[in-house]
């Protein structure tokens, strides 16, 4: 049988004698306490302790091992020579993800199997373990998404991204902790409406588990073309923008205006992303620029930033929300919600961050960035405020002005002299 190279050097590299023998010894030895304490017998001590070893070894151990199946290559300067191997995108992602948690999994199944003979109730256990199984593919793909990006980035510690992975964790273990708590009599049938249908919860919530499960695949897959030298075009983040917007419309209330709201807010969301994890190089722009004008549009598009595409999107929103009347248009006597002000902010923000890209040391890019975030948004028209001067406090948050017109002349002024700025630094780069 032909395995996958990447994966059975995984296999070599994790599934050592030691660990083959050491992980069943020591679940063993927690599960015949937990024995023990159930008055010698396999019950609820040994369920609960099944389960919370699961979620431990799966959600955390396995993130863990995701992230450093990418980011340790890097770290010890072999990336570079797997990069150069005649594999895939796809095989050398999936070679990774299920490679480096295999013993994760020979864990967690051994917990799972010690779970299934604990519990009198079988009812809720397929349910577990569909969620069981899903959550930690979703947290484990996850982290290889992040140390992908990571790798981008040139960051080469993990403990940031582990962060994330314990945020996961968190958050699924108590959902999985009732799931586990359910029974015949308990089984969930309520109802969950999405563009005024109504579904099962379960099968819809299924069903949404499996889509992440799909675009987090994607995902990796992409962004590992990217990182083997593939050229690609961006027309999955444009279709992931789109499933997104649509995805989440489908919670707000039936109305036309709650469907722009969120579709104003998850582009906005996806444009400050992409301007994070995209590669922002000013000699890209010219290469984009230089196809454009030779009409070679597949080039051209294979160069265009994903938070582009984002932020088309995010235009008609912000138009038809600017000529709707609602009450979300004031929060409060001062603060306003002036769609269009907020589509210049955000491009100012983006190119506040590629300015500093565009430096001498961008890995502080991000770190200068929230600083003058703090002080446009805070200090400087917290300041100006205080003193009463609500004019000049609207010159460095837009949002303070009176009216929708003085808002986004303020954006514009702000929006104008950081492109400025973006413009000059990057003529001086290319």
């Amino acid at each position: 049988m032909n395995l996958n190279p990447e994966f059975q050097r995984q296999l070599y590299l994790e599934c050592s004698q030691a660990r083959l023998i050491g992980i069943p010894a020591v679940l063993g030895i927690i599960f015949t306490f937990s024995y023990f304490i159930d008055g010698y017998r396999l019950g609820n001590a040994t369920a609960k302790a099944a389960l919370s070893l699961f979620m431990l070894i799966t959600l955390l151990w396995g993130a863990r091992q995701a992230v450093d199946s990418i980011v340790e290559e890097y770290r010890d300067r072999t990336w570079d020579i797997q990069r150069l191997s005649a594999l895939g995108p796809w095989e050398m992602a999936w070679g990774k993800l299920f490679g480096s948690t295999v013993m994760v999994w020979y864990a967690g199944l051994l917990c799972l199997f010690a779970y299934g003979l604990a519990i009198d109730d079988y009812a809720a256990l397929p349910l577990l373990i569909f969620y069981s199984i899903c959550a930690a593919l979703l947290v484990q793909s996850g982290s290889l998404l992040l140390g992908l990006l990571a790798v981008r980035r040139g960051q080469t510690k993990s403990g940031s991204i582990f962060l994330l992975a314990v945020i996961g964790f968190l958050s699924i273990a108590p959902w999985l902790s009732d799931v586990s708590n359910l029974t015949s009599y308990a089984l969930p049938d309520s109802t969950t409406h999405w563009y005024e249908m109504r579904f099962s919860s379960g099968d819809f919530h299924q069903v949404s588990l499996l889509l992440a499960l799909f675009w987090c695949a994607v995902g990796n897959y992409r962004l590992m073309s990217l990182e083997l030298g593939l050229r690609a075009t961006p027309w999955v983040w444009l279709g992931f923008s789109v499933f997104l917007m649509i995805y989440v419309g489908g919670f707000m209330p039936g109305s036309a205006y709650a469907f722009w709201l969120a579709a104003f807010a998850v582009c906005g969301t996806l444009t400050y992303v992409g301007v994070l994890v995209e590669s922002n190089d000013a000699m890209r722009i010219k290469r984009l620029l230089t196809y454009f004008a030779e009409r070679n549009w597949r080039r051209g598009s294979e160069e265009l930033p994903i938070w582009w595409l984002s932020f088309l999107l995010l235009l008609p929103a912000a138009w038809v929300l600017s000529l709707s009347e609602h009450p979300l248009r004031e929060f409060s006597l001062r603060f306003h919600f002036y769609p269009l002000a907020m589509v210049l902010i955000l491009l100012r923000d983006c190119g506040i961050y590629i300015y500093f890209c565009y430096g001498k040391n961008p890995q502080r890019a991000l770190s200068m960035t929230l600083l003058f975030a703090v002080l446009l948004y805070g200090i400087l028209p917290g300041i100006f405020n205080a003193l009463g001067q609500n004019g000049l406090a609207a010159l460095f948050f837009p949002l303070w002005a009176d009216s929708a017109g003085g808002a986004l002349l303020c954006a514009l002024l702000q929006t104008g002299w950081v492109s400025s700025l973006l413009y000059r630094r990057w003529k001086a780069n290319t």
